[in-house]
C-alpha cells in the first residue's frame, strides 16, 4: 500500500469519525464521508466497499489505538493491572498521548457494527475473552476482576451520564484502584 493510499484511508476514517461525533451515527453516509474527506465516492468505495466496512475500520482503529496505549503504559514501567487502570484515565493523565475517548456516539457506532457484522463481533469477543483470561492470571484474580468491573461501571456511568462521580471523587477512585493494582502487580495480597 502506498503512502498516498494510507493517508487517504486515514482521511476517510477521520471524516467518518468526525461525522459520527458531530451529527451521530445515523447521519453517516458514504456520500457525506467522501465529501468531508475530499475524495470521490469511487475512491471511498475502493478503500471501503460498504458502510459496514467503514464502521469496522473505525472500530478496529480505536482498538489498535487502545492496545498501543496499553502497551505504551506497560513500557513506561506500569504492571499489567496498573496499566489497565491508567488506560481508563489516560486522557486526564497525558492528554497529548491519546485521543481515545469512547463516548455514547462511539458506543452506538460500535453496537451498530456488531448488529451488521456478526463475524467481526465474534472475532472481537474472542480477542476480548483471550485478553481477560490472561489479564486475570495475577496474584489476586478476584481483586483484579473487581478493579476491571469497577472501571467498566464507571465508564458506563460516564457514557450514559447516569450517576457520574464528581471529578475529585473520580480521581480518588482511580488513585485507590492504582494502589490496589500496584499491589497485585508486585504480588502483594491481603
Amino acid at each position: 500500500m502506498t503512502n498516498r493510499s494510507i493517508i487517504t484511508k486515514q482521511n476517510l476514517l477521520d471524516a467518518a469519525t468526525d461525522i459520527i461525533m458531530e451529527h451521530g451515527v445515523h447521519h453517516l453516509t458514504l456520500d457525506e464521508v467522501a465529501k468531508t474527506a475530499g475524495v470521490s465516492k469511487g475512491g471511498l468505495l475502493y478503500h471501503y466497499p460498504s458502510k459496514e466496512a467503514l464502521l469496522t475500520a473505525i472500530v478496529e482503529r480505536l482498538q489498535t489505538e487502545q492496545n498501543d496505549l496499553y502497551k505504551s503504559l506497560q513500557a513506561d514501567g506500569n504492571g499489567p493491572v496498573e496499566a489497565f487502570v491508567r488506560l481508563f484515565d489516560e486522557t486526564k493523565l497525558h492528554p497529548e498521548r491519546s485521543a481515545i475517548h469512547i463516548d455514547a456516539e462511539k458506543m452506538i457506532a460500535f453496537l451498530t457494527l456488531f448488529a451488521v457484522d456478526q463475524e467481526y463481533a465474534e472475532r472481537w469477543k474472542h480477542d476480548l475473552d483471550t485478553f481477560f483470561a490472561q489479564f486475570q492470571q495475577t496474584s489476586d484474580p478476584v481483586e483484579t476482576m473487581i478493579i476491571r468491573y469497577a472501571l467498566e461501571g464507571m465508564m458506563m456511568s460516564e457514557h450514559f451520564n447516569v450517576g457520574v462521580a464528581p471529578p475529585a471523587l473520580k480521581q480518588d477512585i482511580i488513585a485507590r484502584l492504582i494502589e490496589r493494582a500496584q499491589n497485585i502487580d508486585s504480588g502483594k495480597t491481603d
